[in-house]
């Protein structure tokens, strides 16, 4: 049955029951109608375009009178007779108006990403495209990426070229995340794909610096006696000892929990990496005498803390620790950096670690993924990563006996 929809009329219906709804169409406006449900009264057009029917929602009623209904369902209607689909050019509007910010946020959102990862991208984000954050997309031309990674290059080649893969990422996702109505991507082409065609990606020399066996020693003692010892110099002496031991990323140790340590298995647990695998590994008996001296430490300190090198900074954890780092390299007169450390661990493992399977145990132990068919049949028991660890912590402490002696003693 149709009606004339008046106010009248409007504020007299009666709602369905729960979970239903009704239309009423009004007997004037062929395609103009009431949607009905428990919680409100909707104005909607319906119309047939290309063939297939498309209904449009108008307003809430409250918001709309009828009479401000009908008019706009006369002009809607009109759009629709000449085949435009108002619903999809709003989203077409929508979708075009999605600005970087909030493209971040879903790629983010989509995705486990370890905290130095968020740390770098947010880096990323506002030291390079800070006033870009609320500028739509669609807007980044290839001209703004060309002037802004020249800009930013006179800074640093290394850092520019990480800034720029990190947009071309998020461009990237955005191009498959937003889509058209129609299906089509947000934007046809990544703008950053001009630095490819012009040639203009820094070439990096690749890093292979690590600390040589003659200089562990050295190296080592600056991390056991400090003559300058501090609070803070001693978390980042501990800390570098946790990064040669174990071969761990930087910020995979930096934001390590005891939740996350132990000390009974004699295990510590990076539950997100780079790669997104949780990586569990066997400690050796100096490391984890040094881990068991650090918690008792922790659990007879005024402080608390969840983390194994707090900070008193807003992650809760070592951070910022450039100038201890540099402190330590100084004292010990070895030039290192926490991933100098990781590729130390990773030689000392190829050289020590012999037989046919010392491959499989160094990718297992630096958590690589399995890149080829082989090695994915191939697991690698803890007994195994037990044994291999201690091999390599044996390689490092034994470099000073007196040090060794003092692990016999419970840690340093």
């Amino acid at each position: 049955m149709q009606t004339k929809i008046t106010k009248t009329f409007v504020d007299k219906v009666t709602p369905p029951p729960p979970g239903k709804q009704e239309i009423h169409w009004d007997s004037e406006i062929k395609g103009f109608g009431l949607r009905v449900t428990p919680e409100r009264k909707t104005y909607v057009v319906q119309h047939r375009v290309h063939g297939k029917t498309v209904r449009v929602t108008l307003g809430l009623h409250g918001r709309m009178t009828p009479d401000q209904a009908r008019r706009a369902a006369r002009e809607t209607l009109g759009e629709m007779v000449k085949g435009s689909n108002p619903n999809q050019l709003k989203r077409n509007e929508r979708v075009a108006g999605v600005t970087l910010r909030e493209v971040y946020a879903e790629y983010a959102a989509s995705r486990k990403l370890a905290p130095g990862t968020r740390h770098t991208y947010d880096r990323a984000m506002n030291g390079g495209f800070k006033d870009w954050r609320d500028s739509p997309v669609t807007a980044i031309s290839r001209d703004m990426v060309l002037r802004r990674f020249e800009q930013l290059s006179t800074r640093s080649a290394a850092q520019t070229n990480q800034k720029f893969r990190f947009l071309r990422a998020l461009l990237n996702f955005a191009m498959e995340r937003f889509q058209t109505a129609e299906g089509e991507p947000l934007i046809p082409s990544n703008p950053c794909n001009v630095l490819k065609v012009l040639d203009k990606w820094h070439r990096i020399p690749v890093r292979d610096r690590y600390v040589p066996e003659p200089s562990l020693p050295k190296l080592f003692d600056s991390l056991v006696h400090d003559p300058l010892d501090t609070r803070h110099r001693n978390d980042i002496r501990d800390f570098c000892a946790c990064l040669v031991l174990t071969g761990c990323r930087e910020q995979e140790i930096a934001s390590l929990r005891w939740s996350n340590v132990n000390l009974t298995a004699g295990t510590l647990t990076i539950p997100i990496t780079k790669n997104g695998d949780s990586h569990t590994l066997p400690m050796g008996r100096w490391l984890l005498a040094l881990m068991k001296r650090r918690r008792y430490a922790a659990a007879t300190s005024a402080t608390t803390s969840v983390f194994v090198f707090p900070a008193d900074n807003k992650t809760g954890h070592l951070l910022n620790h450039r100038k201890g780092l540099k402190a330590i390299s100084t004292a010990a007169g070895v030039v290192f950096t926490p991933h100098d450390l990781r590729r130390t661990f990773a030689t000392i493992a190829s050289e020590k670690l012999g037989g046919d399977r010392s491959y499989f145990l160094v990718a297992r132990l630096l958590n690589h993924r399995k890149s080829d068919v082989t090695s994915r049949y191939v697991q690698v028991p803890l007994s195994s990563l037990r044994e291999a660890m201690q091999v390599i912590e044996d390689a490092v402490v034994q470099q000073r006996p007196d040090i060794g002696q003092r692990d016999s003693q419970g840690g340093t």
